[in-house]
């Protein structure tokens, strides 16, 4: 699918920043980055976008459901492509993410939801290290 057309979609106007870095990360592929990986590939493909732009392109896909943020590790937000509730091993050596399915985890029993919450999906991040 074009970026364009995943932009209008979800009532984004694709403006140049957008389209651009829309073309980077949204490429079917499921990945993991911090707005500051893609700034340094952005400047590898001869292009300036400052961080704070990136960060506001990338909390705009957040918002509208293109990309998901994974809670932040330390000053470091994490970026993920894959938008379905899923698990992640993360290594605490790099910050490197890496994908766990979700059938691949069984809970026996939740904690009971505050009155007036409902359950949005549960995902889990086992830390690891070397």
């Amino acid at each position: 699918m074009d970026v364009l057309k995943k932009l209008r979609d979800v009532k984004l106007r694709p403006t140049k920043q957008r389209i651009l870095l829309a073309n980077l990360i949204l490429d079917g592929k499921n990945k993991h980055f911090t707005a500051e990986t893609i700034q340094k590939e952005v400047s590898t493909k001869g292009h300036n976008i400052s961080l704070a732009t990136i960060y506001n392109c990338l909390n705009k896909f957040v918002n509208v459901g293109l990309l998901k943020q994974i809670d932040q590790q330390g000053e470091v937000t994490i970026f993920d492509t894959n938008v379905s509730h899923h698990h992640h091993f993360l290594n605490q050596n790099t910050g490197e993410l890496t994908d766990i399915e979700p059938n691949e985890i069984t809970f026996s029993k939740f904690p009971k939801i505050p009155r007036g919450f409902q359950n949005d999906g549960v995902e889990v991040l086992i830390k690891i290290r070397d």
